[in-house]
């Protein structure tokens, strides 16, 4: 393959994932009738953990921490969540989910269930395939200029 068949395919795959990106999160904002898929990340993020510092939310949801801080604060409002100052270290801050949250929550997992979008997913394989690119870019070192 020469350089420019090369460059190619690069800017392919980065459009086309890109795009996979933005398409899966709009059918699913569309399924569970929300303008964006930040609350139901948000929500599987802090479900059944035992509090998540807005670091470890932004890692888990891949929101920058201004959107992030925004959404949390609009989630409090509508008593999705909730903060706790963090008992080992009062300078953290952890969110947890309210009971609300837990039930929004089930009922956004449902909702996705019964509308088929989880079998995009394509089971194990699927997410081996994509995570093993994910990591094969992430090791990729470009080479000195």
């Amino acid at each position: 393959m020469d350089d420019s068949t090369a460059l190619a395919a690069l800017d392919d795959l980065a459009r086309l994932v890109r795009r996979a990106s933005q398409e899966l999160d709009r059918a699913i904002a569309v399924c569970l009738g929300e303008s964006s898929v930040g609350r139901w990340h948000v929500l599987n993020a802090v479900t059944g953990a035992e509090g998540l510092s807005m670091s470890q939310l932004a890692d888990a949801t891949l929101l920058n921490s201004a959107t992030l801080t925004r959404l949390i604060d609009a989630m409090i409002a509508d008593n999705l969540v909730h903060r706790k100052v963090d008992a080992t270290d009062r300078r953290r801050v952890l969110v947890f989910p309210t009971r609300r949250g837990q039930s929004t929550r089930a009922a956004m997992s449902e909702a996705l269930t019964a509308s088929g979008l989880t079998q995009l997913a394509g089971g194990a394989a699927a997410t081996k395939s994509l995570t093993a690119l994910v990591d094969r870019i992430a090791t990729t070192e470009p080479a000195a200029l």
